[in-house]
């Protein structure tokens, strides 16, 4: 009954939630629908793990839950903005092969992909903090 509370089974389904789109990036041949499948896939494999981390930080202390969700919102758009993979080079792509450009546009995908689970992490602590803050009633005696 109690199963959800389980983090380390949210965190391992999470993980395993990620592996077709890990799989389908490296083959070009792919219909773009199976990208998109694969990608929601791998969406919710990362809010599985983030929901790992909010029942584990439910556990304790509410300023530490809210200033690790501020730390990994400010870190997750860092993360968009610092991609060592960019997805392509203007000047040379009209002639430089794909088969050597193909690992930088993956690298460049997973890049987003794991700044796309910080974000959800970082929403999914202040989000659950807030829905707490709101529905606690108030005058009651809970530790913050």
């Amino acid at each position: 009954m109690d199963g959800w509370r389980a983090p380390v089974r949210w965190a391992r389904t999470g993980r395993w939630l990620l592996v077709p789109i890990a799989v389908l990036d490296w083959f070009t041949l792919v219909p773009q629908g199976a990208f998109v499948a694969a990608f929601a896939v791998a969406v919710f494999g990362l809010a599985a793990v983030a929901a790992a981390l909010v029942v584990r930080m439910l556990r304790g202390r509410r300023v530490v839950m809210a200033a690790l969700g501020v730390v990994m919102l400010l870190g997750g758009l860092a993360w968009f903005a610092i991609d060592p993979f960019p997805g392509s080079f203007p000047l040379i792509e009209a002639w430089w092969p794909d088969a050597i450009t193909q690992p930088q546009h993956v690298g460049s995908a997973y890049w987003q992909l794991a700044g796309l689970g910080i974000e959800l992490c970082g929403f999914g602590l202040l989000g659950t903090l807030l829905v707490v803050a709101l529905t606690r009633p108030s005058g009651s005696s809970v530790h913050h």
